[in-house]
């Protein structure tokens, strides 16, 4: 089983954990899953799914995917792990004035204007009894997400995350504990100069499946956290640190894309390691997209 999968099984906390025999076959990338024309795929689409699959054989591993409704609302959100066969972590956002629920204990704000998420309440998933914290997305003036600032009862800070754009994409991320002012992780990402998709990856290398503070990958393709990268992502390193030092590294490279007449990424291979920031796990990465 890959890292990636293993990983999600243990995701209870974010979402509904489920194992419904009859329901799994619909998710799995054998049985298609909305895939669009690799001819034209539409004027307005943003991704709707994403299946991993192994590189050389094709077998599926498993997906990411979103149920969009015909107002363009989340309606779903479903990790599936194609090697069990089981649907690892299932969301059903529900809708406020300005709120997205997307368990019985956390949500997000969502500006007014311009549809960005704004503000998280959240749950620290390692503490019993657990203990709520919240978080501000800051946005610069061109809308992209430069910063997070956590916060929990009696400490505030406690974690910040900065991210830093160079030429309309995102090229560095720091991750610090402001309580000890020490560095938890960074990435680095390197770009494709002469490939400009359309409405690719929302990349936010801090964010994963078990994490105590972000948890929330599941979530960053299908919400709005601002403007996505200009050109296509080549390589992705994050790395953690334990006392000042790396401790622990994931690098992936992006190869051999594959786009649609009108620039959308349909495939591409991600080899190295898997990204729980996507989330997805290390092969070939085949996108499904919603139209509006």
């Amino acid at each position: 089983m890959n890292k990636l999968m293993k990983r999600s099984g243990l995701m209870a906390g974010i979402g509904v954990l489920v194992f419904f025999i009859s329901c799994t076959k619909e998710f799995s990338l054998e049985n298609g899953g909305n895939v669009t024309s690799n001819l034209i795929v539409g004027t307005d689409c943003r991704i709707s799914k994403i299946d991993y699959q192994d590189s050389s054989s094709g077998f599926p591993l498993g997906s990411i995917a979103a149920t969009i409704n015909a107002n363009d609302t989340v309606t779903d959100i479903t990790l599936f792990d194609s090697l069990s066969n089981t649907i690892a972590i299932n969301s059903m956002p529900q809708y406020g004035a300005d709120t997205i629920y997307i368990d019985s204990d956390e949500y997000f704000l969502v500006d007014a204007v311009t549809k960005n998420i704004i503000h998280l309440h959240g749950i620290l998933t390692s503490t019993f009894p657990t203990i709520p914290f919240e978080a501000d997305y800051i946005y610069d003036g061109n809308g992209n997400l430069i910063q997070k600032v956590y916060s929990i009862p009696g400490t505030s800070p406690a974690v910040q995350v900065d991210y830093t754009y160079t030429a309309g994409n995102l090229t560095h991320m720091t991750f610090t504990d402001e309580t000890i002012g020490q560095l938890i992780s960074d990435a680095d990402i390197d770009y494709y100069s002469n490939i400009t998709p359309r409405n690719y990856l929302n990349l936010m290398p801090d964010e994963g499946l078990s994490g105590d503070f972000n948890h929330f990958a599941p979530y960053t393709q299908f919400f709005n956290f601002g403007k996505k990268p200009v050109n296509a992502i080549k390589k992705m390193t994050v790395r953690d640190y334990s006392g000042g030092v790396v401790a622990d590294s994931t690098v992936s490279t992006f190869t051999t894309y594959s786009m649609s007449l009108d620039n959308y990424v349909q495939s591409v291979y991600m080899l190295g390691d898997d990204q729980e920031s996507i989330p997805a796990a290390e092969g070939k990465l085949v996108f499904s997209y919603k139209c509006k």
